[in-house]
This record gives C-alpha cells, sequence and structure tokens, in this order.
C-alpha cells in the first residue's frame, strides 16, 4: 500500500486552511494583552494556550518550582528566576504559562500537560495568587497609567506593580515613592505584599524601559527596586518573582549592554538561570504551532521507518553526522519535517543573531502552496518544497542577506532534500528549482551525496 503524503497524515492549523496569511508577531506574546483580555485566543484561553504547549523539561522545572513555591514549599524552590535566552526562545511564553498556572489555580489542573507540572512539583493542585505583570515596552512613566479612570496614577515599575497586587491600599504604601520616583526598601516592598495569598510577579522586556529612562535615572531606581524585591521574595514564603532579559547582543548600545551585565549578574547570583528551550525540543514546539497535533500518527510513523530502513541500507552515502543508527528515531521525531530541514535552522540559522528560534521559521503561509501543488505528493516537508511560496522565499533571502548565507536547494520529488548553507552564492532561488540546475549549485558537505532516488513518494 503506497505511503500517504504528510497533508493527508497531519493537519495544518485552522488559520493555515484557511489561508489567512500570518506574520511572526501572530507568534508573539505579550504579557500585558493576555492580562487585559486583548490577546488572541490561543494565548488569552488557558485551555487553549496549554493545549498547543509543549511542556519542554525546562518548562517543566521552571513551573513546577514555581508552584512550589507559591504552595509555601521552600525546599528544593527558587523565589527568583532569571529567564535568559535567543529571542524567540519562549521566554514570553513560560511567563504566560506561570500567569495562567497563577490565575486558574486549582481549576488548572483539568488542563492539559498541567497534571505533569503537579506530579513534579509534588502537590495536588496549584494555589490561586495575586499577580502583577510589568512590560517595559507597555509602560511609560511620562505618562504614567491611570489617574483618568478612578485609579491612583502611577509613574514608575514599583507603584504599577503595588496597585496590581493590592490596589489602592498597596499603592498607597509606595505613592510618595512613586511621585519622588524612589526606589522603594525591601522593608516598604514587604508592607504592601499581601499575607493572606501568594504573588506571583512578572517583568519582560526590562531593556527596553531602561533604554528609555536611562537620563531620567530610572534606570539606576530600577536597578536598586530589582534587587531589593529579590531580596524580598526570597525572604518570603510564597513570592515568585520571574524575570526575562534577551541575550542578543549585536543591537545594543554600549550603554544597554552595560544594563544588560549588571541585571543578569544580579538575577544569576540572587536566583536561578533558566533556559526555555533547547535543540532537542524544537521540532515538538513548531510541531503544535503549525498543526492540530496530539501525537506521531500510525501513517507518519510508517513513513518514519521507510525512510530509516533506506538510510541503514545506504549509510556509506550519508555524512557521518547524520544519525544514521538512529534514523528511524529521527524521522519520527521531526515528522512532517524533513529531519535535516530541522538540523538547517538547529545549526545554521538559529546561530545568526536576528533569529528566532520558534518564531520566525519558514512563513506558514509557504505551507500552502504544496498542498495543491501538481507534483508528486511529498512523504515529508522539505527546504525545496516549503520555499516554494514567493512571499516565505523572498522574506527570507532578505532577512539574511546581510549575513551572506543562502540555501541552494534540490526540490527533486524522489530524492531526499539536498541542503548546503554556505557564502557567496546566487540570492535567486528560482534557479536552484529544478534538479539540474542544482547540482551546479551544490558543493560538497551536502546531506546526501548520492543521486539515487528514493522510491518512497506516494502517487
Amino acid at each position: 500500500m503506497a505511503l500517504k503524503p504528510w497533508y493527508k497524515v497531519v493537519t495544518p492549523r485552522e488559520d493555515l486552511r484557511d489561508g489567512r496569511p500570518l506574520d511572526a508577531s501572530e507568534f508573539a506574546v505579550h504579557l500585558d494583552h493576555v492580562r487585559d483580555n486583548r490577546a488572541p485566543a490561543d494565548y488569552q484561553e488557558p485551555q487553549r494556550f496549554f493545549d498547543r504547549t509543549f511542556l519542554t523539561k525546562n518548562l517543566i522545572e521552571l513551573a513546577s518550582t514555581a508552584v512550589r513555591r507559591l504552595s509555601g514549599i521552600k525546599v528544593e524552590t527558587s523565589a527568583v528566576f532569571n529567564l535568559t535566552t535567543q529571542f524567540g526562545g519562549g521566554k514570553t511564553h513560560a511567563l504566560t504559562l506561570l500567569y495562567h498556572l497563577a490565575k486558574g489555580g486549582p481549576k488548572a489542573s483539568s488542563w492539559k500537560g498541567v497534571p505533569s507540572i503537579l506530579e513534579s512539583a509534588g502537590v495536588k493542585s496549584a494555589p490561586e495568587a495575586a499577580i502583577a505583570i510589568f512590560v517595559g515596552t507597555e509602560f511609560d512613566s511620562l505618562t504614567g497609567r491611570g489617574g483618568k479612570d478612578g485609579t491612583p496614577l502611577r509613574k514608575t515599575p514599583w507603584g504599577e506593580i503595588a496597585f496590581q497586587i493590592g490596589g489602592k491600599d498597596a499603592f498607597a504604601v509606595v505613592a510618595k515613592h512613586d511621585q519622588e520616583q524612589t526606589a522603594p526598601s525591601s522593608e516598604v516592598i514587604r508592607a504592601f505584599l499581601p499575607k493572606d495569598k501568594p504573588v506571583l510577579i512578572l517583568m519582560d522586556e526590562l531593556l527596553n524601559y531602561m533604554g528609555r529612562n536611562r537620563k531620567s535615572g530610572l534606570t539606576g531606581q530600577l536597578y536598586s527596586f530589582v534587587q531589593n524585591l529579590s531580596e524580598e521574595a526570597r525572604a518570603q514564603d510564597r513570592v515568585v518573582l520571574a524575570v526575562s532579559l534577551p541575550s542578543m547582543l549585536d543591537e545594543m548600545t554600549p550603554e544597554d549592554e552595560s544594563d544588560f551585565d549588571r541585571f543578569q549578574k544580579l538575577l544569576d547570583r540572587l536566583g536561578k538561570a533558566m533556559i526555555m528551550s533547547a535543540e532537542t525540543e524544537t521540532s515538538e514546539i513548531i510541531r503544535r504551532r503549525l498543526f492540530e497535533w496530539g501525537g506521531l500518527p500510525e501513517d507518519g510513523r510508517k513513513a518514519a521507518q521507510e525512510y530509516g530502513d533506506f538510510v541503514l541500507d545506504n549509510r556509506t552515502q550519508f555524512p557521518n553526522w547524520f544519525p544514521a543508527d538512529n534514523a528511524k528515531d529521527a524521522f519520527a521525531a521531526s515528522y512532517p519535517f524533513h529531519p535535516t530541514l530541522l538540523s538547517v535552522f538547529e545549526r545554521k540559522w538559529q546561530a545568526l543573531p536576528r533569529f528566532r528560534c520558534t518564531r520566525k521559521w519558514p512563513h506558514p503561509s509557504s505551507l500552502s502552496p504544496t498542498v495543491g501543488s501538481q507534483r508528486p505528493k511529498p512523504l515529508f516537508l522539505k527546504l525545496g518544497w516549503l520555499w516554494r511560496s514567493p512571499k516565505s522565499r523572498l522574506g527570507t533571502s532578505r532577512r539574511f542577506s546581510k549575513h551572506s548565507r543562502r540555501l541552494a536547494i534540490s526540490s527533486h520529488p524522489r530524492r531526499i532534500a539536498i541542503v548546503s548553507a554556505y557564502p557567496r552564492i546566487s540570492t535567486n532561488f528560482s534557479r536552484t528549482d529544478g534538479p539540474a540546475s542544482s547540482r551546479r549549485k551544490l558543493r560538497r558537505g551536502c546531506v546526501l551525496k548520492s543521486r539515487r532516488c528514493l522510491p518512497l513518494e506516494a502517487g
């Protein structure tokens, strides 16, 4: 029986099926939007959020440790977390997960993946907590927030956080500090923290805020506030502070780099550094973002088995870095993507400063032309098929043109996709579409050196 092409085995997300164009921002989370009920449903509704979230090992560790601390357990926990990784690596996604857990409380126990978090934490349910969110890109200390809607005017991070935690009464504790733009001490912070419930404080995009407020002196005061808040959180039994910092330094000014180093050292000293996604887990993250994914289907397993057998029978024709002995597992772990496609993004493009690990993937609209193509049906998604979309192809070319990295692609339907990345190759992707031109463009180091065909494509 012929093996089925990938698009008859797995179903793309609804927005892809409807042909709605997506921007990379569709995959970005904005904490303020989630708090204010302005975020897309995939992020706003906790059940949908957890359905589409792959709980990586480190994400489970972060969530379970935070839940233990919010539950009053201080053994094997941390009160302060420093979420630092490359742009698009899942920092804000992790903060959103903590937000939904703390807001949902015991109701979160029925959401997908939460039982594994609770089991790791050693508790029966997540406690409902008071939550404060500060996003540096959203908060403006010149105009402030509130004042015209019946709430007090807040012009500093500490004023905003105090108000979110305890309303007007809590803000009154730091009202003078807010007015004079002076960071409160740990003693003052202790006074506005509630005594009867846990507290979760999430801080995101701090470098943006510091860059805009450096001249006013608020950058230095913010550093003092985060230090005092961290110290107080460590002294409390049920307070958790999670701060995210980007690790991309290529566009930072010397002042930005100095501030980044100071905060990084502070948070690493007082808290626990966390990495949100690992290379080996990229495929599962992407699969859940692009497809209605409920696990590897049986037809996908069969395709992986056939490809794996072919690799084993022809192992001498593959480079040493390709896992020939574990080829079946590699194809199954990446399905419906060809494992060499994932390899390009993990080993090549992720090293580029502006590449966002799990967000700046091939434009999802590039999946649609494959489905309607008259060419033989592909069992796996390969680079030669993904870049059929002119929008995706040109956008990718522009994005990385200044880094002098290009892809030469063989899209021959009966060969494993041949991929090579190297400098100073033609940027005209259309010239590398056919197998003959691909042979002229490709050089040594390709994934598959042999031109032998794979008799595995359906149709």
